[in-house]
């Protein structure tokens, strides 16, 4: 028999650490920045039939918005 202990029953040396709280109010104000950004990237999308380059307009103000709320955004408040 071995004198290794069970490392199911070791108790980890570290606690996890739960992310900081932020301020519900920034929260709330990129929500609608970044919320706002896509709608508006839709909107301006459904204007094609005015002119063709407006719907590369939106679809880059959505592709943007979405890159802000999972990467740039994240990161930020990390």
């Amino acid at each position: 028999m071995s004198s290794a202990t069970d490392p199911h029953t070791q108790q980890p040396s570290e606690e996890a650490s739960t992310p900081s709280a932020h301020n519900p109010v920034v929260t709330w104000v990129l929500f609608i920045v970044v919320f706002g950004l896509f709608i508006a990237g839709l909107w301006v999308m459904s204007l094609y039939t005015i002119a063709w380059f407006l719907f590369v307009i939106g679809l880059l103000m959505c592709i943007l918005s979405l890159f802000l709320a999972f990467q740039a955004i994240p990161a930020l408040l990390r």
